[in-house]
Order: structure tokens, then sequence, then C-alpha cells
């Protein structure tokens, strides 16, 4: 028997983490995720970035505002279409 699944309530707001490579350069990598997020038009705001211990990755993290389950969706998929991107937590 699977465990009881919780329904998400919409709207919400919650910060999502992008780890990109790290031979994308910092302003280009903002630019793709800042269109990607203006096309599936999500409120969104710039957190931080941070790179990784060894250099290979770095991760951005935005705050974002999602409508719904088909907002989500598209908004991730525009996310997966970005050049470097390794992981969209």
């Amino acid at each position: 028997m699977l465990p009881e699944q919780k329904q998400i309530i919409y709207p919400q707001n919650f910060y999502i983490k992008l780890i990109v490579s790290a031979d994308i350069p910092i302003e280009d990598a903002k630019q793709h995720i800042s269109d990607a997020f203006s096309e599936s038009q999500t409120v969104h705001s710039f957190v931080n970035v941070r790179s990784s211990a060894k250099g290979n990755y770095i991760t951005y993290t935005y705050n974002i505002d999602i409508d719904s389950k088909e907002h989500l969706d598209k908004t991730y998929a525009l996310l997966r279409t970005l050049p470097g991107l390794k992981f969209a937590l």
C-alpha cells in the first residue's frame, strides 16, 4: 500500500535551486533562468549563487510564485531546456 500523498494547495511560494555547470558564465546562466521564468510567467526573485566545493557546478537559488500544477509543470519543462542545467530542486 502506498503512503497517503498530501495535496498541494496553490498558489505556492517557494525556493527553487538550479544546479548548473560552471562552464556557463554566471551572468549568462542568470539570464537564461530569468528568461525561462518570464516565458512561463513565473514571478521570481534572485536569492543567491554558490559554487560547489570543487567548482564544477554553480547553484542558483530563486524565490518563485506558482499558481497551479500546470504552471509548475510548464516552469519545470522550460527550466529543463537551460544550457548546462544538471538539476532543478
